[in-house]
């Protein structure tokens, strides 16, 4: 559907950018506006393509919009940045926005229902929480190599050395340390209950979701990989197919053709969603790993390509077909046919 208006926002914390662009591409207003104003902006503003760029809260304000009646998008911050003239600004930031919005070749970003964010902010929460136990394990074993204590690698060995340390009065650890590091102690153990405590979390409503508890039939995905699969993927309406959906992830070969000459470079670290990814290739490792004897045709393909390009890269083949097998699943309504493969390789 057509608008006769086009509006770029460049999003901020307190203060935001709006750029009203006409059909015929001329700006007629930029300004800006308070969260409290711009929301009233969008009530009182004709029916109008309403495009922000991929930032914090941006699916806040495109729910908002789209309750007003207009149509949202949401641009990726790498596709805004050709269309910006001029020094970096609010009001030039805001008005390559609506300059991208009107591309007819700009691919959008997917946008998160309420649902998906709350599922994808579990998961957030639970990283951050394994990197604060890795840090303080990291903390405490470099302080008390300081005194010649050294403990060998793992959770385990550290959570059964440091109450031993501080029993033995005959060590060089300081009597003046000793209460601080029973103290970070005692917060390590809290962190490692508080993930122990999420990851069953994340684990019920993995098994309670609908559609996750069905990703889950899917070879490496365990209930942390079906849950960012269906926070990232929602519906699967907004991509055109499950090919697209694996390299909107990064797990597509790049291109790099000239010439009609076609080099495929291989994956690419910078690209794709890097959080999502490293979930499905660790538990495609994992699965790959495991494999002894093919029961399935789906086992027979893994271990022919784990003997023709090794474990790596047959495990990223598995993420990627994992991904695309888990967009057909999702937009079709259907369950994962394991049970027909495994009948079929009998």
């Amino acid at each position: 559907m057509s608008y006769s208006t086009t509006v770029g926002v460049d999003l901020a914390k307190n203060v935001i950018q709006i750029s009203v662009v006409s059909s015929r591409g001329k700006e007629l207003s930029n300004r800006s506006l308070t969260r409290k104003k711009f929301a009233e902006f969008l009530g009182k503003q004709k029916r109008s393509l309403v495009a922000f760029e991929s930032c914090a809260s941006a699916h806040y304000w495109a729910r908002a919009a789209q309750r007003h009646g207009h149509e949202a998008r949401i641009i990726p911050a790498k596709a805004v940045a050709p269309f910006r003239q001029g020094h970096k600004t609010d009001s030039n930031d805001a008005l390559a926005v609506a300059e991208a919005a009107r591309r007819p070749n700009i691919k959008e970003a997917p946008m998160k229902t309420v649902e998906q964010q709350g599922l994808q902010a579990i998961h957030r929460s639970r990283e951050l929480l394994i990197q604060e136990c890795t840090a303080l394990s990291n903390h405490l074993r470099g302080l008390l190599m300081e005194f010649g204590i050294v403990i060998p690698k793992g959770f385990a060995s550290l959570l059964k050395a440091v109450p031993e340390i501080l029993e033995d009065g005959e060590n060089e650890l300081p009597d003046l340390y000793r209460p601080t590091l029973h103290r970070m102690y005692s917060r390590l153990m809290e962190l490692r209950e508080d993930i122990e405590a999420m990851t069953k979390e994340v684990d019920r409503l993995a098994k309670a979701h609908p559609i996750c508890s069905r990703l889950m039939a899917l070879e490496g995905v365990g209930p942390i990989g079906a849950l960012l699969l269906y926070a990232t993927m929602g519906s699967g309406a907004a991509f055109s197919g499950s090919r697209e959906f694996a390299a909107y992830l990064g797990l597509a070969p790049k291109q790099y053709s000239s010439g009609g000459k076609t080099n495929i470079v291989g994956l690419s670290k910078k690209i794709g969603n890097s959080r999502l990814r490293s979930v499905l290739i660790l538990g495609a490792r994992a699965y790959v790993y495991k494999l002894n004897e093919p029961k399935s045709s789906k086992d027979k393909w893994l271990k022919a390509n784990i003997e023709r390009n090794g474990e790596c890269r047959a495990a990223i083949a598995l993420a990627n077909k994992n991904v695309r097998t888990a967009w057909a699943m999702v937009t079709q309504g259907t369950e994962y046919q394991r049970r027909v493969q495994l009948e079929m390789a009998a």
